[in-house]
């Protein structure tokens, strides 16, 4: 098989969302490392935030106890604040300002 039908079968197995995703990552990442940097950050923090809404409903954490998820979803947050000063750093950088 070509990588074309390849391609083309890949694209018939996705649901919708993950069609419009795939399609966007490739715009952003025409437009350079930077933007595609930015999109997956965006994507990233809005999945924590979905996952960190979902699972407050079910938290059965006490105050002062520790739950795994929860933990989870903070080193998650912590990484991503983490990256976007790489992100942003570079950007400065590299434009020589």
């Amino acid at each position: 098989m070509t990588t074309a039908l390849t391609n083309l079968a890949a694209q018939e197995r996705m649901t919708p969302d993950g069609y419009l995703v795939t399609t966007i990552a490739s715009d952003f990442a025409g437009r350079g490392e930077l933007s595609f940097e930015r999109f997956l950050s965006g994507y990233y923090a809005e999945s924590l935030r979905i996952i960190h809404e979902a699972h407050l409903t079910d938290c059965t954490a006490t105050e002062g106890e520790h739950c795994a998820t929860c933990n989870g979803i903070r080193v998650g947050l912590a990484g991503l604040t983490a990256e976007e000063r790489i992100v942003t750093a570079g950007e400065v950088t590299s434009d020589g300002r």
